[in-house]
């Protein structure tokens, strides 16, 4: 199996010591699968819309299963000069985009952003993921929520606090790896329980 995961730094796993990131983890003792990581240090959802299908098609094949995973947000929410680089509108325009677009070429998942600690910007990705969350719910796409449990345990911010103010170090990334794991929609998308999505 295939799968392209397409998104931010923390779909590049910043921040991790040993580079693996989410994905690595979330993927590790699963030698079937083949994970393109596609991830690009402050893409917003514009620009991962940007790029995607170039980047897929060089990837995806016939010959094996394939799956698109599209997670970005946070640099959507991000204020620069007074006010996040896009509205709300616009994220979720793009993120409608990337999932119709996406699921005409192979099976698609979602997974919101993940939090932040500065209030403004912790507001606007806890609506965010809101919304992209309702939005998957229309398109019948699998969407998982870690933006909660990472906030409540507190690792993922307090590394991040630790770093750069923005990424955790291999115990955020480490957290969020099993939250998606264990994940009924990951497991299924990635056929771990035998039947692929």
């Amino acid at each position: 199996m295939r799968l392209l995961a397409f998104g931010d730094s923390f779909v590049a796993g910043v921040g991790d010591p040993a580079h693996q990131g989410w994905l690595g983890r979330a993927l590790a003792g699963r030698p079937e699968v083949t994970a393109y990581n596609l991830g690009v240090r402050g893409d917003t959802s514009a620009d991962v819309l940007a790029r995607w299908s170039a980047e897929a098609e060089a990837r995806l094949t016939e010959v094996e299963p394939c799956g698109l995973i599209f997670a970005f947000g946070r640099n959507d929410a991000n204020a620069g000069a007074g006010r996040p680089r896009l509205s709300a509108a616009e994220s979720l325009k793009n993120a409608h985009q990337l999932l119709t677009q996406g699921a005409g070429r192979a099976p698609v998942l979602m997974i919101g952003p993940p939090p932040a600690e500065e209030p403004a910007l912790a507001a606007r990705l806890e609506s965010l993921n809101e919304a992209f969350k309702a939005l998957c719910v229309r398109l019948r796409a699998p969407y998982i929520d870690v933006l909660r449990p990472l906030a409540v345990s507190g690792t993922w911010l307090a590394e991040a606090r630790a770093g750069d103010g923005a990424h955790p170090g291999a115990g955020g990334y480490q957290q969020m790896a099993e939250l998606i794991a264990a994940h009924p929609a990951w497991r299924r998308f990635t056929g771990a329980d035998g039947i692929p999505a």
